[in-house]
């Protein structure tokens, strides 16, 4: 039987992934808990060696440093993955705090506005519609 490295951060998985580790069961890769407190969590399993010989072990250490291990080994694969994590939860940040555009269409015109826009702004704007 073929040792498994279970975990249940998201990231690690998609890196483990990436590297092409397999997952032990390829037809059920995670276990979804649910508790009676009605906490939910999911548990990705996969070979704990890959097929190139790498050991999931080792690139869970060397993602858990965090910036450590990017600054010590910047050209590792895991290095620009975690980068891609990192600019990915930067960028989820952003779309979260940037207001939408509302756009609608008027008279023939195609016009947006801000979602935020304030009560003077919409009396402004409903001039030119």
């Amino acid at each position: 039987m073929k040792a498994v490295f279970s975990t249940r951060d998201l990231k690690l998985a998609a890196i483990l992934a990436t590297l092409g580790f397999e997952f032990e069961n390829p037809a059920r890769p995670a276990t979804r808990i649910k508790r009676e407190s009605g906490d939910e969590s999911t548990v990705f399993h996969f070979l704990a060696d890959s097929p190139t010989g790498q050991r999931a072990d080792d690139v869970m250490r060397s993602f858990a440093k965090g910036e450590e291990f990017v600054t010590a080994q910047p050209d590792s694969p895991v290095s620009y993955m975690m980068a891609v994590l990192k600019n990915r939860d930067e960028l989820v940040s952003v779309v979260k705090q940037t207001p939408r555009q509302i756009v609608f269409e008027r008279n023939g015109k195609i016009i947006s506005i801000s979602e935020n826009a304030t009560a003077e702004d919409k009396a402004r704007f409903a001039k030119f519609i």
